[in-house]
């Protein structure tokens, strides 16, 4: 179970850190503005921030179990969007 909960947390940070070092490349594929792409390094990490208050309400509900995977998944998975699919900011 440790391995997993490191494997997890590995994996959302990467995720989070992932953004800063790929601002100037999404950029530059995307066309973005400078406050553009600041908001892609600055949103998920407030959005992160302020979301944990209602996973940790949930996950006291329905546990971590459950809860973990999901936020985990909900972390990566727009960040691999963004770096291989996406082609607008939108």
């Amino acid at each position: 179970m440790l391995v997993l909960a490191t494997a997890g947390f590995m994996a959302g940070f990467w995720a989070w850190a992932l953004l800063g070092p790929l601002g100037p490349t999404l950029r530059e594929d995307l066309g973005l503005s400078s406050f553009q792409q600041s908001l892609v390094v600055a949103v998920p990490v407030l959005v992160g921030s302020l979301g944990r208050i209602p996973v940790g309400a949930l996950t006291d509900r329905v546990g971590a179990r459950t809860m973990f995977p999901l936020v985990t998944a909900l972390t990566v998975l727009p960040v691999l969007y963004l770096g291989h699919l996406a082609d607008s900011l939108a």
